[in-house]
């Protein structure tokens, strides 16, 4: 079959059978689902973790310094939807106009759950990203984990200053118990905010699944602001990624704004003329991506005027303006295979 023969959906399941890759010594694969849990069985307990499971008082609180700003955030299984239906029963593009024939789009995702204190009550549902986490240099910030999922998951954060047993990160034989947090099991994580740390951030599962869980959703947008900086009257927190067949058993991959796909799916931002407006931008996928909204610019901290801002995986900026050009606006990533595969949205300025 010549090049020019195969379509797009043929050329992306000749690329599938890339390697994704290596967990507890299996490979995952692009095109194939991953038994996540069958996974999870070939990874060892680390020996620090199987030590603070028989005594828990082997991990140490860490000390908090500054004000306290506390979370109590769960990661659970639910569906997800990626391209709801509207109310005729149809998924819709409205970008093109057109409807869009992916087949399935549901999946049981992994999301994370912001509850009330001690875990009292949730604060709404689990939603993919997870829930704003926000502070301002001089905080501490505290999280209560508790894993609900049915693999061992973590939270890891960018941005803040945290001691090696606060990473949240799966490291081997070397690995501390907030890095591999099991099921139905919690950890306390303390996160610090000094001078130098305000910016966009954002947090993710970092444990011994990874990066399985994240392509299921386990991510979520982090802000620390500056307490002299007057705050924007809009802002939006807009995360670029990826799901992939391996995490959600579906057929297709889908690019994706904040969970959704497909213009009128995404979030639709609103904003008046003269707001002071203010994107958080942040990606988490393989791969590299461009945040562009039509007929806006910003200034860089350099002074540089810009319109259109590449980011790769783990990058987070904010892009801040006054709001002076009414009309319906697209946001997305100018890389066109994935503004054409979903990523895209509405601004919507009055």
């Amino acid at each position: 079959m010549s090049f020019s023969q195969i379509d797009r959906r043929s050329f992306l399941g000749v690329a599938g059978g890339a390697l994704l890759c290596t967990i507890g010594g299996q490979k995952v694969y692009l095109n194939q689902k991953a038994d996540v849990e069958k996974l999870a069985t070939g990874v060892t307990i680390p020996p620090k973790v199987a030590a603070a499971n028989k005594n828990p008082g082997l991990v140490k609180a860490a000390a908090v310094t500054g004000n306290r700003k506390e979370y109590w955030i769960a990661a659970e299984q639910r569906r997800w939807n990626i391209i709801p239906a509207n109310s005729n029963g149809k998924k819709r593009d409205q970008m093109l106009n057109q409807t869009i024939k992916k087949g399935k789009t549901s999946f049981t995702a992994y999301a994370y759950r912001q509850y009330t204190s001690g875990f009292g009550e949730p604060i709404g549902e689990a939603t993919v990203p997870g829930p704003l986490i926000e502070a301002n240099v001089g905080d501490t910030v505290v999280v209560h984990f508790r894993n609900l999922c049915p693999v061992p998951v973590t939270m890891h954060p960018h941005g803040m200053f945290y001691s090696n047993e606060m990473d949240g990160a799966y490291k081997g034989y070397w690995t501390d118990p907030g890095g591999f947090v099991q099921t139905n099991r919690d950890f306390t994580y303390v996160w610090e905010c000094p001078e130098g740390t305000e910016g966009t951030w954002m947090y993710h599962d970092h444990g011994p699944m990874d990066p399985i869980p994240l392509y299921k959703g386990l991510f979520g947008p982090m802000v620390i602001r500056d307490p002299n900086e007057t705050p924007p009257d809009k802002e939006f927190f807009v995360g670029f990624h990826s799901f992939l067949p391996p995490a959600t058993g579906l057929p297709a991959a889908f690019d994706c704004v904040n969970g959704r796909s497909f213009t009128g799916n995404t979030p639709t931002f609103q904003a008046n003329i003269g707001d002071d407006v203010a994107f958080h931008v942040y990606a988490l996928d393989d791969n590299f991506h461009t945040f562009h909204i039509h007929g806006h610019r910003w200034k860089e901290p350099g002074g540089a005027i810009v319109d259109n801002k590449t980011l790769g995986p783990g990058d987070s900026f904010r892009a801040r303006f006054i709001e002076d050009n009414p009309g319906r606006w697209l946001y997305h990533c100018h890389v066109f295979s994935h503004l054409h595969n979903g990523m895209s949205g509405w601004y919507l300025v009055e």
